[in-house]
């Protein structure tokens, strides 16, 4: 405004500014809510005041402009374009891990160019460890590959601690051991990060009394 203002300062006419048909840049306030979790708080003003009913139509509504992953559909959420949607529908699918695999296939070709920026996005948010090893061709990070990579390497640690624990026990003994003790390390990370315990065994792929057993073990 200033900008035309000057340039037209000395024309009379200054209203054609704004009645000339030209339009203003969108200047607004949005909140993303970075977490799989329903949003906890208020979605407009009414709901942050003691209103009595008799004027809560006569207040302005006032709504929060809020993007929530949990209310959302993918399809929703990767309108807001590849760098966000990404992220949000990463974060959404987050909690299970058989969600995650099947969104990663859907937009395979969305998660296979995601820029450094919304990688370390998602890694700041979800807490889970990436292989930072993941090579960037081109200035972009293949999240499938990553994927892959980290659950790969969580598999083959676990067997390789189970093999290590096989002495004296039974193979199979031994394999679950090294397998229970690589998920909790990977649930206690989840949990510091402010997941839920049920969030954390449904992401894990394991029932709520499997977890308790894994933290309840102690790495020996």
């Amino acid at each position: 405004m200033r900008n035309l203002e000057f340039k037209n300062r000395d024309q009379p006419e200054q209203t054609r500014i704004v009645l000339n048909g030209k339009k203003f840049p969108l200047v607004t306030t949005i909140v993303i809510w970075l977490s799989a979790e329903p949003w906890p708080g208020a979605k407009n003003l009414i709901e942050m005041l003691e209103v009595p009913e008799e004027y809560v139509m006569k207040l302005p509504y006032y709504p929060l402009h809020l993007i929530e992953p949990f209310a959302l559909t993918n399809e929703e959420l990767m309108k807001y374009g590849p760098e966000v949607g990404t992220v949000l529908v990463f974060i959404k699918n987050s909690k299970n891990q058989y969600q995650l695999n099947d969104v990663l296939k859907k937009y395979e070709a969305e998660f296979s160019n995601v820029s450094p920026l919304a990688y370390d996005w998602i890694y700041a948010v979800t807490k889970i460890e990436f292989d930072r090893k993941i090579k960037i061709r081109n200035g972009v990070i293949n999240m499938c590959e990553a994927i892959i990579q980290m659950q790969n390497s969580s598999r083959n640690e676990g067997f390789k601690i189970g093999k290590m624990k096989a002495s004296g026990l039974k193979k199979n003994e031994g394999i679950e051991i090294g397998r229970n003790q690589q998920l909790r390390k990977i649930a206690v990370k989840l949990l510091a990060s402010g997941l839920s315990r049920e969030a954390v065994a449904n992401f894990l792929e394991i029932s709520n009394t499997h977890l308790e057993l894994v933290l309840s073990e102690e790495d020996k």
